[in-house]
């Protein structure tokens, strides 16, 4: 385990491809997912060229090698008339859970949707991951009660 250090957060660029693509894949296989690294790095050199995200790194003192990893999607509310988030990703090596790299991830993507103007950042986990929920709960996320959520994989 990694020892409680201070954990800065930064945002990733081209040149973090490497230590993104390795968090990345580990992320996947958290959630059983397999992936071809070649698909996987294809995916984020796309992230680091379009506008469409906002990717993170978390790295004790600032120092590197990164041990975590948040990515968020900027989109639109037509009901709420504005701009939202959504926390699609949330990764940190195992060896470095319980340092806070999580809660300052989840935090500057916050942060960083409140400067932008977006009136709320959403996300989700799986059902199982107690520990995601409880970081989430903490951080004042709430559990939606108002609209349920569907999914439908189109030719996966």
């Amino acid at each position: 385990m990694i020892s409680r250090v201070p954990i800065e957060v930064r945002d990733a660029n081209a040149a973090d491809l490497d230590a993104v693509a390795g968090l990345f894949l580990q992320y996947l296989a958290f959630y059983e997912h397999a992936a071809d690294e070649q698909r996987v790095r294809e995916f984020l050199r796309a992230r680091f060229t379009s506008d469409d995200t906002v990717l993170l790194l978390a790295e004790p003192d600032g120092q590197g090698p990164a041990v975590g990893l948040a990515q968020a999607y900027r989109s639109w509310s037509s009901v709420s008339l504005g701009p939202v988030w959504v926390l699609n990703d949330l990764f940190v090596e195992p060896a470095a859970r319980g340092t806070g790299a999580g809660r300052v991830l989840v935090q500057a993507i916050c942060e960083r949707a409140e400067q932008a103007g977006a009136i709320r950042v959403s996300l989700a986990t799986a059902w199982d991951n107690v520990a995601a929920q409880g970081l989430y709960e903490s951080e004042g996320f709430a559990r939606d009660v108002s609209f349920l959520h569907y999914v439908k994989v189109i030719g996966c």
